[in-house]
């Protein structure tokens, strides 16, 4: 799978659950829209960030964590992706 095919459907999911947790229109959600243009404040940044974790099983560091647009959203799920930051502790099962 290409990068550009994952972004593309790292988006997919995006848009699929989202919705479901914060407010903003999955139709919005294009890789240039701006965050703050599409309704997503610092509170929904938040909730962002703990949907992408549960959807992606990744770990994102809120701390220190600057994003304006979709684009940048998907370039830190891309990375954590691609260095393989699991959501649980390593050497932790994980539940289930």
């Amino acid at each position: 799978m290409t990068p550009a095919n994952n972004r593309s459907q790292i988006l997919q999911r995006l848009r699929q659950v989202i919705p479901n947790k914060v407010a903003v229109d999955p139709d919005l959600l294009v890789p240039e829209a701006r965050l703050a243009d599409i309704g997503i404040d610092s509170f929904s940044l938040i909730e962002l960030v703990f949907v992408a974790e549960e959807e992606f099983r990744i770990r994102i560091p809120v701390e220190g964590l600057e994003v304006k647009t979709v684009n940048d959203v998907l370039d830190v799920i891309t990375e954590r992706l691609r260095i393989g930051m699991p959501l649980s502790n390593p050497g932790v099962p994980s539940p289930g």
